[in-house]
């Protein structure tokens, strides 16, 4: 699994997720996926080995990094894909490439596809599945498909090696999952404001199922989706001064984006300033998470400290695993909604970490330098997620 990486674009943001699962019994996979940032867009090279284990990861480890090596030095891509079919011929026995790949080259709010002998890209365009038009170019014994891809807010491009086409076939299936079936399936679990995440690990989780709970071929899922900026503020404990809660909390509001409020002193001096109550939600708490609460005006109001704290745990096991976010999802307790807020809607993060010491909890686990410790460490995991965060503290 590669971690998503959200980047700024303007008033939008490219939202581009890879997940990918060893063929069981290996200990190496056969598809290799490099996504690559500059500045604002992104460059992903996807290349599935012929067969599995060793030899695979050799070819598709090799082609993904001389195309990425390539593109980098502003090769032309016909110069990149005459390199390639060079060094990775045809295999005579099979009739089959040594490897193929699919090349996806964003540039603002359009897209250049190039795929070669990868299952077809599937296009979400304005809520349904757009067929879309390629060129056809021959270079050596390749046969190449180049497309061109305009893209509105919300719109999605699933690209996948032939674990997920293949998935089934002879188990659950005559022939796999066929290309019809596919579309459908990410038409069903699409919304406009679905994570590029979510999608991907959905469509691992089937081909999972029809493999009868099994890998029988290495699969990578690549999800790419233009979405709308979203900053998310969030203010974590009151000012060191009582005299500086009025200020703070009106640099807090006066942020575009979701307001997120943590601990019990700070949802108080909230609510007393937008002149609204503290409700706390029956039935949101659990054994290990405090209840979360209710404030007009507020996008989220948790606990304090015990809540950050298994919010880090939350993030470290989505970023261990990109499956984990359909665990997540099912999950309504108020770390689990705070981790989802932070890993799959912010684009990028300010934390207003407050410096008011908690006497009643100075001599418990979470003192006030243990505090500070797991805020910092929060924001360390969130810029391992590809978040922009910024931390003030007051």
């Amino acid at each position: 699994m590669m971690r998503k990486r959200t980047n700024r674009c303007s008033n939008t943001v490219w939202d581009i997720s890879v997940i990918s699962r060893n063929k069981d019994g290996e200990t190496l996979c056969g598809d290799q996926c490099i996504l690559e940032w500059a500045d604002d867009d992104a460059t992903v090279i996807l290349s599935d080995g012929l067969g599995s284990g060793v030899k695979a990861n050799i070819l598709s480890t090799l082609t993904s990094t001389m195309l990425t090596t390539m593109l980098k030095g502003d090769v032309p891509i016909e110069e990149c894909v005459t390199t390639v079919a060079e060094t990775l011929p045809m295999c005579k026995e099979r009739k089959l490439a040594y490897a193929t790949f699919t090349i996806l080259q964003t540039n603002g709010s359009r897209v250049r596809l190039i795929q070669y002998d990868n299952p077809s890209a599937v296009f979400v365009h304005d809520g349904a599945i757009a067929k879309y038009n390629y060129s056809v170019n021959f270079i050596q014994e390749k046969e190449l498909h180049e497309s061109h891809l305009h893209f509105d807010v919300g719109d999605m491009l699933v690209l996948f090696s032939d674990g997920v086409s293949e998935a089934g076939r002879g188990v659950t299936t005559d022939a796999g999952w066929a290309q019809q079936d596919i579309e459908d399936f990410i038409l069903r679990n699409y919304t406009p404001d679905v994570s590029a995440q979510r999608v991907a690990a959905s469509i691992l989780s089937t081909v999972r199922t029809l493999d009868l709970d099994a890998m029988h071929d290495d699969t990578t899922i690549v999800v790419a989706r233009l979405r709308e900026r979203c900053p998310v503020n969030i203010m974590i404990g009151p000012p060191e001064s009582k005299d500086d809660d009025l200020s703070t909390i009106r640099l807090f509001f006066g942020k575009e984006g979701k307001h997120i409020v943590c601990g019990g002193t700070t949802a108080k001096a909230v609510a007393e300033y937008l002149g609204v109550k503290v409700r706390t939600l029956p039935g949101s708490g659990t054994e290990e998470v405090p209840p979360m609460s209710e404030i007009h005006g507020v996008d989220l109001a948790t606990e304090g400290v015990v809540t950050i704290n298994a919010t880090m745990e939350r993030i470290k096991a989505y970023l261990a695993d990109g499956m984990y976010t359909l665990e997540l999802a099912r999950m309504k307790d108020g770390a689990s909604r705070l981790a989802l807020i932070l890993l799959e809607e912010a684009t990028e993060i300010n934390v207003l970490f407050g410096n008011a010491i908690n006497l009643a909890q100075q001599d418990g686990d979470f003192g006030f330098e243990r505090k500070l410790q797991l805020v910092q460490e929060l924001r360390d995991m969130l810029t391992m997620a590809g978040k922009t965060v910024k931390m003030s503290i007051c």
